[in-house]
């Protein structure tokens, strides 16, 4: 309080101060305007000068690459040869006295000349010459290379200023290159140069250096220094300045002091205009006027101060005294340090919230409480110790009559959450509750009482009947029930299926209306074609079924099995859909015998499984992941899914078997039979008659069929079978020196001598005599 009633008091002592803020300001601003504007005017001059110099410089080197002779030289084919220019020196001598002419049309030109790449020729007015002599005779005193100047020529420039730094710092000279168009292969084939004295350029920039007393520089756009009334001390490159928009000006340091950058941009060219003034030059009458203004701001401030300060502890007495009456300064919060009101403001706000809070947490564990009482009474274990009645009245339970009923609601909570999807950070479980719990007891206390509580993954409502028509409340609780069901769905995506109970007359019937209503759920469950069923409906049901079993006979399980063996899921599925519409339609069977279904035709595919045989090979039969989501399933509808994923695999494991035992049969028989055609050949290969036509009728088979199937089994033609045959028999004999070749012939089966002795050669590379001969 003490700093906010001295910025009160100091309100009056602010005016003049910001006032004479303002016109120091003010002054400030105007003195730097003048000096900016003086500045700008003069680097406008500058530009005007300079940039017709430039401009001079632009057009001087577009007449030269455009004139025909030199454009003739750089794009000719004439002149690509060694030899090209021996015969044509006096063109060379008449195009450089040609471009001799521009010397009294641009007087102000330092000097020119033109680079053939090609030849590596230099075009000067009057004369040409070879690079390296060109280079010593126009930038002989300056400070760059030959081989960096070279470079430059050859780069490809579309206009760019280059400062040419001589050994004397008083005459550099600035260039002004322009390469010539590129050729087909990107290359270009020379450039222009034009040569700037910087020393007539530095008479047109004197004049705002004697004004402003700094610095003037002319840049590239590259931030290159090419020229500056300070030749000595300026750097080459100024690469830290900022050059945004066409002119403008700020501060930075430039040589050790802070200092104002005021640039202006060339019109027609990548030139920049810059001048430098150092800060304690341009600020010297702006620091004398803010000293003075500083002065009386300062006297002001003391006198008014101390003032302040008298009545700031006159006036802070009551506000401490209150402080220590309260007796609150121990508890402030050090977030507000040093202001009482808000502390005390801040004290009693947190009070308030506190209560808030503290009754929020008794409305959430007055909820949570009452749900637990409710749950307790619905599976009957209340503590008898403490009256239901007192119980029941801690949480606002007042019964209107002594008529019950439960609803139990099943949630579908996937559907819920795909509804949710795109709100992040939200506890959906608790969010499904909430909504169901004060649907469902707001349309019941339309016409009734409804009180909703969680229990066992469901949503239990325990309604209390309004006393009168006792025949109705049947009909009522499944129009609530439908209603409920129905808003759920539409507003809010939530998917439930409900049983209802029969109707209680007594508080201690609670539980047993409760034990109803799930045991009408767990047969919704179960059967999985009802979402809406009264216990006394299904109790009646149960009482009129006349057939205490189900139907599942011995020969249509061996059907299934049978069926199941051959691989044939159709029919197999077609049994199994059978057995569940018989079961389902023609008797009202109860959940328990519903189970016992279930669990029979899991068993009759568990059998089924353990007689295909080597059923280890494979991997998916052998993984128990099926059975065990049969066994989890808690619907038929759900076994008949799952029992129609795992009768298509193992229908599809037993053609795949099938199929393979064939292929092995037929692999066998077809090995015995190659076995008998070799041992047929070998019996009968000293028959001269012995072919495959033989062969084929002797198997009654075609010889053409017979040859391809010896031929795929063995990987041998039946011809070469025979002749092999009777090549190792004619060999034996061979070895006896007394057989002579024509008996050695008949007995191999051969009619003919000759085509016995082509055979042998074919097969041994030499005749029978020399393989007898070499023995």
């Amino acid at each position: 309080m003490i700093l906010t009633w001295m910025f009160s008091y100091l309100a009056i002592l602010t005016v003049p101060i910001l006032i004479s803020i303002f016109v120091y300001y003010e002054s400030q601003e105007t003195l730097k305007s003048e000096i900016h504007r003086a500045n700008n005017v003069l680097l406008k001059e500058v530009r005007e000068v300079i940039d017709n110099q430039v401009q001079n410089a632009e057009r001087l080197t577009t007449e030269l690459t455009w004139n025909v002779r030199i454009r003739g030289f750089m794009y000719s084919n004439l002149y690509k040869t060694p030899e090209g220019l021996d015969s044509d020196l006096y063109d060379l001598h008449q195009t450089a006295k040609e471009i001799s002419i521009y010397q009294s049309l641009y007087p102000s030109i330092r000097d020119y000349y033109v680079y053939w790449k090609e030849n590596d020729l230099v075009f000067q007015p009057g004369v040409y010459r070879t690079s390296q002599l060109a280079y010593e005779t126009i930038h002989g005193n300056e400070k760059i290379s030959y081989e960096i100047w070279l470079n430059l020529l050859q780069e490809k420039n579309t206009g760019r200023f280059v400062k040419m730094e001589n050994k004397d710092p008083s005459a550099s000279t600035l260039a002004y290159i322009h390469s010539f168009p590129s050729d087909r292969l990107g290359s270009s084939p020379g450039a222009a140069v034009v040569l700037l004295d910087t020393s007539q350029l530095m008479q047109t920039i004197r004049n705002v250096q004697d004004f402003s007393s700094g610095q003037v520089l002319v840049l590239n756009q590259n931030k290159q220094v090419l020229v500056s009334t300070e030749q000595n001390s300026n750097p080459l490159y100024l690469s830290d300045l900022a050059l945004t928009g066409d002119s403008g000006s700020y501060f930075s340091d430039y040589e050790g002091n802070r200092s104002e950058f005021m640039y202006i941009k060339s019109r027609n060219s990548e030139l920049v205009y810059v001048t430098v003034v150092p800060g304690f030059l341009f600020w010297k009458k702006a620091d004398y006027l803010r000293n003075i203004t500083y002065i009386g701001m300062l006297v002001s401030v003391i006198g008014g101060l101390l003032l302040t300060i008298v009545f700031l502890f006159r006036n802070y007495s009551p506000i401490q005294r209150l402080l220590r009456m309260l007796k609150i300064q121990e508890k402030m919060s050090p977030l507000l340090a040093g202001n009482e009101f808000l502390h005390i403001q801040h004290a009693i706000s947190n009070t308030l919230n506190e209560k808030g809070r503290i009754e929020i947490r008794m409305t959430q564990q007055s909820y949570m409480l009452r749900a637990n009482v409710l749950a307790r009474m619905f599976k009957n274990k209340l503590d008898n110790q403490l009256p239901l009645d007192e119980s029941l009245a801690a949480f606002d339970i007042h019964f209107q009559s002594d008529h019950f009923a439960v609803i139990l609601f099943y949630m579908d909570y996937e559907k819920f959450i795909e509804h949710l999807d795109g709100i992040p950070s939200l506890n959906k479980p608790k969010l499904m509750q909430f909504i169901v719990t004060n649907i469902v007891e707001e349309l019941a206390g339309e016409k009734h009482q409804g009180f909703v509580c969680e229990i066992d993954d469901s949503m239990a409502c325990l309604i209390n009947f309004t006393p009168g028509d006792s025949e109705r409340l049947q009909e009522d609780i499944r129009m609530l029930a439908e209603q409920a069901r129905q808003f759920l769905r539409d507003n809010f995506n939530i998917h439930t299926i409900a049983s209802i109970s029969g109707i209680a007359h007594s508080i201690e019937g609670i539980s047993q209306a409760y034990r109803e209503a799930v045991d009408t759920m767990e047969y919704m469950i179960v059967v999985g074609n009802r979402e809406l069923v009264i216990y006394d409906e299904l109790h009646r049901e149960e009482q009129e079924q006349i057939q205490l079993s189900y139907y599942y006979p011995i020969q249509v399980e061996q059907q299934l099995i049978n069926h199941l063996k051959a691989g044939d899921a159709e029919k197999a599925l077609y049994i199994i859909q059978d057995i569940i519409s018989k079961n389902m339609e023609q008797s009202k069977i109860s959940v328990y015998l519903i189970k016992c279904l279930m669990f029979n035709l899991i068993s009759t595919l568990i059998k089924t499984i353990g007689e295909i045989g080597d059923v280890e090979e494979n991997g998916f039969l052998n993984s128990t992941s099926r059975i065990t989501a049969l066994m989890n399933c808690e619907s038929i509808k759900d076994m008949e899914v799952q029992l129609s994923i795992v009768v298509h695999d193992v229908c599809a494991y037993m053609l795949s078997k099938r199929e393979q035992q064939q292929k092995s049969s037929r692999n066998q028989a077809l090995e015995q039979r190659s076995s008998d055609i070799v041992a047929f050949i070998a019996d009968n290969y000293k028959n001269a008659n012995l072919n495959i036509s033989m062969i084929g009728e002797h198997f009654g088979m075609t010889p053409t069929y017979l040859s391809k199937l010896f031929k795929d089994q063995t990987g041998k033609g039946l011809l070469d079978t025979i002749n092999h045959v009777r090549m190792d028999h004619a060999k034996s004999l061979l070895r006896d020196q007394q057989h002579t070749i024509k008996h050695v012939s008949s007995q191999a089966g051969f009619h003919d001598i000759n085509t016995f002795i082509r055979t042998f050669k074919k097969f041994e590379g030499v005749t029978p005599g020399q393989y007898q001969k070499n023995l």
